[in-house]
C-alpha cells in the first residue's frame, strides 16, 4: 500500500509545473485519447524548464495527467499533484472553458492560491498559454494572459501553440515561447516558491451537475451475497456498481473509473446497478460493464435475455475478465457476449487487463455519445420568450433582436447540452 498523502506531501520538494488541458474525444476507430500533442508540448516544455532549472534534490519537473499510473484514483492523484505544483500551466483552447474537469483543476489550484495568501497570487504562479484560438465571438477575460507569452509574436494569438508545436514552418517562434514560458515557470518556482500544501479535490471544487446526468455507467454483475457457487469473492461488494475485476491493480470500482473517464471528456455522469438504470438507459448514453459470472447462475440466460430486451444502439456493452483470475471465465464470456448480441447489440469489447480496460475507456464513452446523438430521442427547440417592452426604453425594446454570430462548429460529435465542444 502507499503512504497516505499527507506524509508524501511531507517528503516532496514539489514539482516545477502542472499542465492542465481540456482531454479530446479519440476519433472514430480509435481507443485511447487524442492528445499526442499535448504530451509532445509536455516534453519539450519539460526538457526546456530541465535545461534552464537548478531544482533542489527531489524536486520534480513537470506533472501531467497521462503520468497516472494506470487503475489509479484519478481525482486523488491529481489533487496531490496541484497540491506539489509550484506553477499552473493550462492549455487554453475552446473546450477547456467547457469541460468542468480542466476548469476544476484550475479552481483548485486558484483555491490553493487563495490558502497561501493574497500576495501569493499575482506572482506568477498561475502561467495560461493559448493553445487553440478562439472564434471571435467568444470572449473570456483569462484569455488576456494567455496572450501576454507571445504579443511580440503576430501568428500565436492567430493560431495558438499547438500550431506551433505541429507545424515546423513555426519552429523559430515555438522554441522562443517555450523558452520564454520556461523561464517564467523557472523563475517563479525558485524565486517565488510555494512549497507543497493541499489542494482541494476536484469535487470539492467542481459544481455538481444536474440530477439528470449526460452518461450513465451501468454495471452487470453478481453482488457479494449472490455469487455462483464456488466463485471467488475477491471484488465482489454490496451493489455491482462497487465491483473491483482486478482486485488491488485498480484503486477504483470498475465503474467509477469508466465515470471519471466521461468527466474528462465533459460529460456529468452516474453509476448504477444495471436493474436501478433502467430508467436512464433509454434516454442517455451509457457504458455497460458486464461480469460474465452473471451468467453462472441457475436460469441466468432466461433472466439475461429479459434484462436486456430492448436496449438502444448507444448502450454500449464491455464484458470485463482478468487474465490473472485463476478461475477460467471464457465459458460465461461467451455466453453473456452472444447474449447481448442477440438483445441487438452487435459491437460488443472485452477487456482482459488493466491496460486493456483504460484504454479501451475514452474510445467506448465516445462511441455510446455518438449513437446517442446518432439514433436518440431529438429534444423540440424551443424558442427564448420575447422581450417585454421597457416604457423607460421606448417600442425600440421590442424591436427585432440584433443579429447573433453563429455558434463555433465542434471538433468532434457534439455535446448533449449546446455549450460547445471544441478542443
Amino acid at each position: 500500500m502507499s503512504p497516505p498523502a499527507d506524509r508524501r506531501r511531507q517528503a516532496s520538494r514539489g514539482t516545477y509545473f502542472f499542465l492542465s488541458y481540456a482531454h479530446s474525444a479519440p476519433p472514430p476507430g480509435a481507443r485511447a485519447d487524442a492528445d499526442v500533442w499535448v504530451g509532445k508540448f509536455f516534453a519539450d516544455l519539460t526538457d526546456e524548464v530541465r535545461r534552464q532549472a537548478r531544482p533542489v534534490a527531489g524536486m520534480r519537473i513537470g506533472f501531467f495527467d497521462q503520468q497516472i499510473p494506470l487503475g489509479a484514483d484519478w481525482k486523488a492523484a491529481l489533487a496531490e499533484a496541484l497540491g506539489d505544483a509550484e506553477v499552473f500551466v493550462p492549455l487554453y483552447s475552446p473546450g477547456y472553458f467547457s469541460r468542468p474537469w480542466a476548469l476544476g483543476e484550475q479552481e483548485s489550484f486558484r483555491a490553493r492560491l487563495a490558502a497561501a495568501g493574497s500576495a501569493r497570487v499575482a506572482t506568477g504562479h498561475l502561467v495560461p498559454v493559448l493553445w487553440i484560438p478562439f472564434p471571435p465571438w467568444e470572449a473570456h477575460p483569462e484569455l488576456d494572459g494567455a496572450l501576454d507569452l507571445g504579443r511580440d509574436v503576430p501568428e500565436y494569438a492567430d493560431d495558438g501553440l499547438r500550431a506551433f508545436c505541429m507545424l515546423a514552418p513555426y519552429r523559430e517562434q515555438y522554441e522562443l515561447l517555450l523558452s520564454r514560458l520556461a523561464s517564467r515557470i523557472v523563475h517563479t518556482a525558485e524565486r517565488r516558491p510555494l512549497g507543497p500544501s493541499r489542494a482541494p479535490g476536484l469535487d470539492e471544487v467542481v459544481r455538481p451537475g444536474t440530477t439528470d446526468p449526460d452518461f450513465v455507467v451501468a454495471v452487470l454483475a453478481p453482488t457479494r451475497d449472490h455469487l455462483p457457487t464456488d466463485r471467488d469473492p475477491t471484488g465482489y461488494a454490496a451493489s455491482g456498481r462497487l465491483w473491483r475485476p482486478y482486485g488491488r491493480r485498480q484503486e477504483l470500482p470498475a465503474a467509477e473509473y469508466a465515470a471519471s473517464t466521461a468527466e474528462r471528456l465533459g460529460l456529468s455522469a452516474r453509476t448504477a446497478d444495471f436493474a436501478q438504470a433502467a430508467g436512464l438507459l433509454g434516454r442517455r448514453p451509457a457504458v455497460l460493464l458486464v461480469d460474465p459470472w452473471i451468467a453462472a447462475a441457475p436460469d441466468a440466460a432466461e433472466v439475461l435475455a429479459r434484462m436486456l430486451h430492448g436496449l438502444r444502439e448507444w448502450v454500449v456493452p464491455l464484458v470485463v475478465t482478468d487474465d490473472d483470475d485463476t478461475q477460467d471465465a471464457s465459458r460465461w464470456a461467451t455466453e453473456v457476449t452472444q447474449l447481448l448480441h442477440d438483445a441487438g447489440l452487435p459491437q460488443v469489447k472485452r477487456a482482459c487487463t488493466v491496460p486493456e480496460f483504460v484504454d479501451l475507456m475514452p474510445a467506448l464513452v465516445t462511441e455510446a455519445r455518438r449513437q446517442f446523438l446518432k439514433y436518440g430521442p431529438v429534444v423540440p427547440f424551443e424558442p427564448p420568450p420575447e422581450p417585454v417592452p421597457s416604457l423607460r426604453d421606448g417600442l425600440s425594446a421590442a424591436g427585432p433582436a440584433a443579429p447573433t454570430d453563429p455558434a463555433s462548429p465542434p471538433d468532434d460529435p457534439a455535446p448533449l447540452r449546446p455549450h460547445g465542444d471544441n478542443r
